[in-house]
């Protein structure tokens, strides 16, 4: 890539690397398919020193056969800086890091359930059955945050309070995925990027008052951003402020004693 960063991998290592992995899938009897998705998928598509690889396999024993692709990327291509996992035997994710920064995002589904186009072929999630537990989540580390100030625990309450700014960008790019009905974005600066801005001017939450004040802010941004998309505009918080009230006034009390 002109002008690239040479502290980067040259841009198009992807189909380089897609190449050698099929080359090695073919090897093991466990893997039925092997593919390309995301950015890499279309060679027509120009991809930059920032795209990583994304391949789904389709095989047997997928959380074996992802460790065993792992291990033949590292001792073949480069060595694993960061690795995240997530998922179960049914299907499982792996994110790699390499020493060199190519990144790759590597998901193995069960040949027995699903088929090479299943994850094309996976309805998307209704939006509140996705955003409804994030609700949930918030409200509680809203709650337990709330308590720790009452305590006068700082560490604890503000751990707890900087996670619900979280929650808010988790269901900020839930909603987005809704609107742009797609997960794969390759590029910001939307709309949605202005709930980020918002959340900048949050209390910093390091004493028992600016707690609770971070998690009033939080709390109606949160309000805000579900009502804008149509989304538990009457969410009843009430028992959260009558929580934040009380525990305002005795830390007012304390003050003053």
């Amino acid at each position: 890539m002109a002008g690239g960063d040479p502290r980067l991998p040259a841009a198009g290592w992807q189909h380089t690397l897609a190449t050698a992995l099929s080359d090695f899938s073919t090897r093991d009897a466990r893997i039925l398919d092997m593919r390309v998705h995301g950015s890499a998928a279309d060679r027509t598509e120009a991809l930059d020193q920032w795209s990583d690889l994304d391949l789904l396999i389709t095989a047997r024993e997928p959380l074996s056969v992802a460790e065993d692709v792992a291990h033949e990327i590292a001792e073949h291509h480069a060595p694993v800086f960061a690795a995240s996992r997530s998922g179960n035997a049914n299907r499982f994710t792996m994110r790699l890091v390499l020493s060199d920064l190519r990144r790759l995002d590597i998901t193995v589904v069960d040949a027995f359930r699903n088929g090479p186009d299943a994850a094309d072929a996976a309805p998307p999630p209704d939006a509140h059955s996705v955003i409804d537990p994030l609700v949930n989540d918030f409200r509680f580390d809203a709650v337990l945050a709330s308590c720790k100030a009452a305590r006068g625990d700082v560490l604890i309450g503000a751990h707890l309070t900087l996670a619900l700014a979280r929650h808010i960008l988790v269901v900020g790019m839930v909603l987005r995925d809704q609107d742009k009905g797609t997960t794969h974005h390759r590029h910001g600066g939307t709309r949605h990027d202005a709930w980020v801005t918002r959340l900048a001017a949050a209390p910093a939450p390091y004493d028992p008052p600016a707690i609770t004040a971070a998690i009033r802010y939080y709390t109606v941004a949160l309000q805000d951003l579900l009502t804008e998309h149509g989304l538990h505009s009457h969410l009843d918080n009430s028992p959260l402020w009558a929580l934040l009230d009380a525990v305002d006034h005795r830390t007012v009390r304390e003050a003053r004693s």
